[in-house]
């Protein structure tokens, strides 16, 4: 048999050998070149690792931040402007790695001491690239309080968006990132309105390079910048806030990008407004080269503060004990936030109900599950912010009042009713049924009557106990039959007075409500004309939620 010619260069050929000799004997020379080149391929992927640790520690952060609770004389005063400076302040200081010495607050400044802060800002500036030549530097600029279309106003001054800009690019940092939350702020971005859409796509091309300018303002052009007192503070500013300490982190890597906080702010401040009479749309405008996006906050858990991770998705709201303020967020299943350490009463919102819980954020990770938490009240759900605008209950009671007329015995009479739970009122809607006999026996009278009660409700949360004080008026028709010979006869009688009611709500659904009243009855006695006779009455009921 005859063997295959091998072919060569293959794997097994006989000229292999050959080919590798073509390579020459390996002398001392040819060992210390190899040796040489292995050492320059370790020096090389030494650097390539600590390339983005040197990219971190030579980058330099400067802000700076204005509040103006005043604009023009003509402008009511606000109320939380200043106070959303102080926030965004103290976030860039704890998570955005802005020292003290870099950050300007202006609150309640002038044109001229807003000009002043850029001045300090960039001298600041100009003397860290001295110091490091080779680093970048990033410049926050945030301004809340009164705009026009072409200017802030700051105390009877104003500072035009143009001259704004060019503060913030002369500082002489490579990104400069501008938020304004104003009034028709819109100008600052140039877009001509807005439209309820999705704000940008991330894609590679819109990430944020390490020269350039980004723009964003809480409103479109012609919109009002809103503020809320439940949020006590300014609606887009509370939202830029919350997503900076972890509501944005959509990626989940423990950092919080400028594009991450417009999508998170945009999508919340346009849900929040909705609710509202008028709708605010944010808008922005990048003027950026390069594919690096700007990380605003890094989510580690510093002295001062802990980190909570919010094991189901959903509208959470945080209110620190004797904090100022409340954060209120929508987030993912497993966010995290970084908040100030301390004990938080901690709700979450869903389309059915409230769930309520306390928790202690220490220094560690502190995770928030539904096993924490209770369910609310339909009733508190409402008057604490829950995502339903009403709840509408159905409830009987029995009522033991005195009579209005001394000839007639008192008695115990039935209800039933329809309650409406809304925001800042409880209504109550009655039919009523009741009879009372004559201390002499000679005449029955029936009564059915209607009333209306309108009540100022409190909770007092940790007991599920409510306490409502109201007006209650309604009217009767008194139907009189008699033993002997005289004839029937009726009447209509009105009836006005103070309430008071105590609600315990031992489940969600359920309700047992004990009140107090103090009728005070109209009616026309024959000979007497129209009298007015004062009745107190008690009554215990029950009631169930259908909604």
């Amino acid at each position: 048999m005859t063997r295959p010619r091998p072919q060569p260069g293959r794997r097994g050929s006989r000229a292999a050998p050959a080919a590798r000799r073509r390579r020459g004997p390996r002398g001392p020379a040819a060992a210390r070149r190899a040796l040489a080149l292995r050492a320059c391929l370790a020096s090389l992927l030494v650097a390539v690792a600590a390339a983005p640790q040197v990219a971190a520690a030579a980058e330099h952060r400067f802000a700076v931040v204005i509040g103006a609770d005043r604009g023009e004389q003509d402008e009511s005063p606000l109320r939380f402007a200043e106070r959303d400076a102080r926030r965004f302040a103290d976030v860039l200081r704890t998570l955005g790695g802005v020292r003290a010495e870099r950050l300007q607050l202006v609150r309640g400044g002038r044109r001229d001491a807003v000009q002043a802060a850029f001045a300090t800002a960039k001298r600041s500036i100009a003397a860290a690239r001295v110091s490091d030549p080779g680093g970048r530097f990033l410049l926050v600029v945030f301004y809340s309080g009164h705009a026009s279309v072409r200017a802030l106003h700051l105390d009877g001054t104003q500072l035009t968006f143009a001259e704004l800009r060019h503060a913030g690019k002369a500082a002489g940092a490579d990104v400069a990132v501008f938020m304004v939350d104003a009034c028709r702020s819109g100008g600052l971005t140039r877009v001509k309105g807005a439209v309820p859409a999705q704000p940008f796509q991330i894609r590679a091309a819109d990430h944020l390079s390490s020269r350039g300018t980004a723009m964003i303002s809480s409103a479109a052009l012609g919109e009002d910048a809103q503020e809320s007192d439940r949020l006590a503070g300014g609606i887009f500013t509370h939202h830029v806030v919350a997503g900076l300490l972890g509501a944005a982190d959509s990626s989940g890597d423990g950092r919080v990008t400028l594009d991450e906080v417009y999508r998170y702010a945009y999508s919340q401040t346009v849900r929040t407004t909705s609710r509202t009479r008028f709708v605010q749309h944010p808008t922005y405008a990048f003027r950026m080269k390069g594919r690096r996006a700007v990380v605003l906050t890094r989510l580690a858990a510093q002295r001062d503060l802990g980190r909570v991770q919010l094991q189901r998705g959903g509208t959470w709201v945080l209110a620190r004990q004797g904090g100022d303020g409340v954060t209120e967020v929508r987030t993912q299943a497993g966010a995290v936030l970084v908040v100030p350490r301390g004990r938080y009463l901690v709700r979450r919102r869903e389309r059915a109900g409230l769930l309520e819980g306390r928790v202690e954020v220490g220094p560690g990770l502190t995770r928030v599950a539904d096993a924490q938490l209770r369910r609310v009240p339909y009733g508190s759900t409402v008057r604490r912010g829950g995502a339903a605008p009403l709840a509408l209950r159905f409830g009987t009671a029995v009522e033991a009042t005195s009579a209005p007329l001394e000839a007639f015995r008192g008695g115990v009479h039935g209800a039933l009713g329809l309650q409406l739970d809304l925001t800042g009122v409880s209504l109550q809607g009655r039919m009523r049924y009741g009879r009372a006999d004559a201390v002499s026996g000679l005449v029955r009278q029936d009564m059915l009557g209607a009333d209306l009660s309108a009540l100022r409700v409190m909770d007092w949360a940790r007991a599920r106990l409510s306490f409502g004080l109201g007006l209650r008026a309604g009217g009767e028709w008194w139907w009189q039959r008699f033993t002997d010979t005289a004839t029937d006869r009726g009447q209509w009688v009105w009836r006005v007075g103070p309430l008071a009611r105590v609600t315990w709500a031992p489940w969600a659904r359920v309700a047992i409500a004990a009140e107090c009243a103090l009728n005070v009855h109209g009616l026309e006695l024959e000979g007497q004309g129209w009298q007015s006779r004062t009745v107190p009455a008690c009554g215990l009921g029950v009631a169930w939620y259908v909604r």
